[in-house]
């Protein structure tokens, strides 16, 4: 005689319900554990004095079970949603999809269905495009790494013309139109704010003799030597440039004509006291000529004070050379 419907989906029940893979169990309100399948058995013994559902699960599944129980309750069902089981605080954990469903006597029914790992074609795949990643992140640090090189050439070329635009190649002094550029500024700032402003006009004493005699490339030794021990032996205020030729212009910011006429008395000085000596085997002195001049803000341009110096400059060299002389004349 046969099974009666009743007896057969009563032992059907029983046997899914030892035999599957998911996790039943049944709870009351708190998540304490009533009654469990065999499935929830091996995770219990794993846990030592496990009688809650929370002792199984992470510490960051804990507020989405409290709230799957209490939306259980209040309508009968809730889930699915993914929970993360785990023997211990250094066990690997396994995710559940989980579904709650209300039961009689505040109790509730906890379906746990396990989400299956990677087969090995995923892996595969998995591993293939983890390759792939690490290989487009290599040439992407090697792009970056160009780009990174190219930017840093490109900004040294940009600092290099900046120098070209503003330097004297020979003397790498501020070239002509830098050092009127930054003339005018001064002579602006002086007005604007009635503060002194002096400029020296500055002239190596029968340079073309020294050309004629040794050469150009000597000359131009010479104007090197002279611009590096001008550009020592002035303020980090003052500003110096090559004007034109053997002509040197220097602008002292915040500078009356006494204390320019100080500074100058003082080039004359160590130029003419200082030895040069030309690819090791010639040594010879020079002198320098200046013309000073203080701005006058009530009338002087920037084009009138270098005029005022360059009157000066000539007095100085018709006075016999190797000296200043200010304007205006005494």
């Amino acid at each position: 005689m046969g099974l009666s419907v009743d007896r057969l989906l009563t032992a059907g029940s029983r046997l899914l319900l030892e035999h599957t893979h998911s996790l039943i169990a049944l709870l009351d309100a708190s998540g304490q554990l009533i009654e469990w399948n065999r499935s929830l058995v091996h995770w219990i013994e794993r846990v030592p004095g496990t009688t809650t559902l929370f002792q199984l699960l992470e510490a960051q599944s804990h507020p989405r079970c409290l709230e799957l129980l209490t939306q259980a309750l209040a309508e009968q069902t809730a889930g699915p949603t993914i929970l993360h089981f785990t023997n211990g605080p250094t066990g690997l954990p396994s995710s559940y999809h989980c579904h709650f469903l209300a039961a009689p006597a505040e109790q509730l029914i906890m379906l746990a269905e396990p989400i299956a790992p990677l087969d090995q074609a995923s892996a595969e795949q998995y591993r293939q495009l983890t390759s792939d990643l690490m290989t487009k992140t290599r040439h992407l640090q090697k792009t970056r790494y160009e780009l990174e090189k190219k930017q840093h050439l490109l900004e040294d070329a940009l600092a290099r013309l900046e120098q070209i635009a503003h330097v004297d190649e020979l003397t790498q002094l501020l070239n002509r139109r830098s050092i009127m550029q930054r003339l005018s500024e001064e002579v602006e700032r002086s007005k604007r704010y009635h503060s002194s402003v002096a400029l020296l006009l500055l002239d190596i004493d029968h340079f073309k003799q020294i050309n004629d005699r040794y050469g150009h490339q000597v000359g131009d030794q010479v104007l090197q030597l002279c611009a590096s021990l001008l550009q020592r032996s002035i303020r980090g205020t003052d500003y110096l440039g090559r004007y034109g030729g053997e002509e040197f212009l220097g602008i002292l910011p915040m500078t009356g004509a006494t204390s320019a006429v100080e500074l100058a008395e003082r080039l004359c000085r160590q130029i003419a006291d200082t030895p040069l000596t030309i690819s090791g085997t010639i040594t010879f002195t020079v002198t320098i000529s200046i013309g000073v001049a203080e701005l006058d803000p009530q009338h002087d341009t920037a084009e009138l004070l270098i005029t005022h110096a360059d009157n000066a400059l000539y007095q100085a060299k018709a006075s016999g050379r190797n000296r200043y002389a200010l304007w205006p004349p005494a």
